[in-house]
């Protein structure tokens, strides 16, 4: 006689707490995520812990922090509760589409204009945004942490869906004060020896630099390496010239943009989602317009790179003659 395999399952509650204190690192937190009040969620973590014998949580004076064990279960969790919303969008589908959409992305440039269509098409959809380096949003999406991703390269990720959608090509940043400001472009040999501001690591503008600069054997002083905020900062203040994508560049009345001469480094920018998490409504629907702006971009006629500073050269003459 057959005798059946007895099934084992954990409590889900329980679990549903540790993944909440685990996402949030404060039982406060998740508390309030959860709607529940936090001696309850105390309670559940803690008797997950000793049913299995497992300390998952270190509580310091300075707060919450996963252990090994804990850090290897919330990896489980966050795949079992991205099932969950799977099956909840199954079971809750109707025509319009609602919920909550977290996009990460490598600029914010490179997503507003898909997002304003996005918002208007989808209004019961709370969409939350934040920024990152290429190499950090790519980890974030494999890792549950964000729904969908505008990425700086093709990773070639098998678990991905991805949409290219476009090429950038990126500049040099410099102060409207600097000697190069009024130029038409710049010799990359020019570049060597001179002193310059780095994108953090992880950038893929940095990247595409550094490839044209290893091409020609040329290796400037790089003085500091910042975020592109802090980047543009630095480079409005004189200490160094800057590189950052043309799409990324606004009008700044402090700031002048020039290209390179000759190749010119590029970038790219690819919307992705998680294959197993297609199906959820709101992902779908934003992956489904990103595809749609990238086959309009593909049919629009290419843009004229004239070659000529980006800024305003009245702003530039005027901010000459306040620095001089």
């Amino acid at each position: 006689m057959l005798t059946r395999e007895r099934l084992n399952y954990i409590n889900f509650n329980q679990l549903r707490s540790f993944f909440a204190v685990g996402r949030e690192l404060s039982f406060t937190k998740a508390a309030d995520l959860l709607c529940i009040g936090q001696p309850t969620v105390t309670t559940q973590v803690k008797s997950l812990e000793e049913t299995y014998g497992r300390q998952l949580f270190l509580r310091t004076p300075s707060g919450v922090e996963l252990t090994t064990e804990g850090d290897a279960l919330m990896l489980i969790a966050r795949q079992i509760f991205a099932l969950e919303q799977r099956a909840h969008a199954l079971l809750t589908s109707r025509p319009e589409i609602a919920g909550r959409l977290h996009i990460g992305t490598v600029g914010p440039f490179f997503v507003m204009k898909l997002l304003a269509g996005y918002s208007d098409r989808f209004p019961l959809v709370h969409v939350t945004l934040e920024s990152g380096s290429s190499d950090r949003i790519y980890r974030k999406l494999i890792d549950y942490k964000v729904d969908v991703a505008i990425l700086g390269r093709d990773y070639a990720d098998p678990r991905l869906d991805d949409v290219a959608l476009g090429e950038h090509e990126v500049m040099l940043l410099l102060p409207v004060a600097h000697p190069w400001a009024q130029r038409q472009k710049i010799m990359v040999e020019e570049l060597d020896g001179v002193r310059m501001i780095w994108r953090e690591s992880g950038s893929m503008t940095r990247r595409a630099f550094e490839g044209i600069l290893e091409k020609r054997s040329v290796r400037p002083s790089v003085v500091m390496e910042l975020a592109r905020d802090s980047m543009i900062e630095a480079t409005a203040a004189g200490l160094g010239i800057g590189i950052i994508s043309r799409t990324e560049f606004d009008s700044d009345p402090r700031l002048v943009s020039l290209p390179l001469a000759g190749e010119k480094p590029v970038t790219h920018s690819y919307a992705a989602c998680l294959k197993e998490r297609r199906s959820i409504g709101s992902i779908d629907a934003f992956m489904t317009m990103a595809r749609s702006a990238a086959d309009t971009a593909q049919s629009a006629p290419a843009e004229t790179n004239t070659d000529r500073p980006q800024g305003n050269l009245v702003d530039i003459r005027r901010a000459k003659q306040k620095t001089g």
